[in-house]
């Protein structure tokens, strides 16, 4: 038999789909019995990545007991099992298990503050891109003009949200002094989070004000002044509207927003495909 085919058993086994066929594959003794071979394998393998998901998305599992996470983390492996071998990058799909796990349908946030978390997570591993020359511009025609798209840093992400994961997540930081009891959960967001040399900034946009909060400083929260038509116009930007569409969009406005957001930061390139 195949080597290849020998592996896609067990991991179908590890994974729960197929534990029948991979018993062929192994021998068990007077001592450990082919089925208690391969659980001991199963479980390794789950008591490890349940660990790296709890590491990654520590707020979600304080707010379910870390009994009810690593049982759920175990479900969560079975039908969302690794495509890469590196801890780091597994967990994307976590907030879309939460948001259709029944038992959680009392806490309609956490699929919320499991977003957030992966968002964090993220952040940390992104660099940001090289210096674009958006001098570029003044030599494209009309045509081409009228078809740029803007790219936004990959250090930057906006979030919405129907709740204050926010201060949810901030709420469960050691710095802390804000208590879950004390917070209108039920409150729509929208954030601006992104990497800062060493730290994870994070900038609430509500209503035309940002809402300043307690941070560490690895944590924080900008209090500069902008307001919630800005978040919309990065928002247009990342969702791929071309400057035609922006425009007409945005109206007078389009050109300072434009300016603001380059000179921010926000956008670093473009295309005109």
């Amino acid at each position: 038999m195949k080597l290849e085919k020998i592996q896609q058993d067990f991991i179908a086994a590890i994974f729960n789909t197929d534990r029948e066929t991979a018993l062929e594959h192994i021998e068990g003794d007077e001592n450990l019995g082919a089925h208690q071979r391969l659980g001991i394998y199963r479980g390794s393998v789950h008591g490890i990545l349940t660990q790296s998901i709890g590491d990654t998305f520590p707020v979600c599992k304080a707010l379910v007991g870390e009994d009810f996470f690593d049982k759920m983390c175990d479900l969560f492996i079975d039908e969302y099992p690794p495509t890469t071998a590196f801890f780091s990058r597994y967990g994307d799909k976590f907030p879309l298990f939460l948001s259709s796990f029944k038992p959680l349908s009392t806490i309609p946030y956490i699929k919320d503050v499991a977003a957030f978390e992966w968002s964090r997570h993220t952040l940390w591993q992104k660099q940001s891109s090289e210096h674009f020359d958006f001098s570029i511009i003044e030599t494209l025609d009309d045509a081409q003009q009228a078809k740029i798209v803007f790219h936004l840093s990959p250090t930057l992400h906006l979030i919405h949200s129907k709740y204050r994961i926010d201060l949810i997540w901030f709420a469960h930081q050691n710095h802390s002094d804000i208590k879950l009891e004390d917070i209108d959960i039920e409150t729509e967001i929208n954030l601006l989070m992104w990497k800062s040399k060493d730290s994870i900034k994070i900038a609430n946009y509500e209503n035309d004000n940002l809402e300043v909060g307690e941070s560490s400083s690895e944590n924080t929260i900008d209090n500069g002044s902008s307001n919630l038509h800005y978040w919309h116009f990065l928002k247009a930007i990342s969702n791929n509207s071309n400057i035609t569409d922006l425009a007409t969009e945005f109206g007078s406005d389009f050109p300072n927003l434009l300016n603001r957001s380059i000179e921010d930061g926000w956008i670093d390139s473009f295309t005109c495909d």
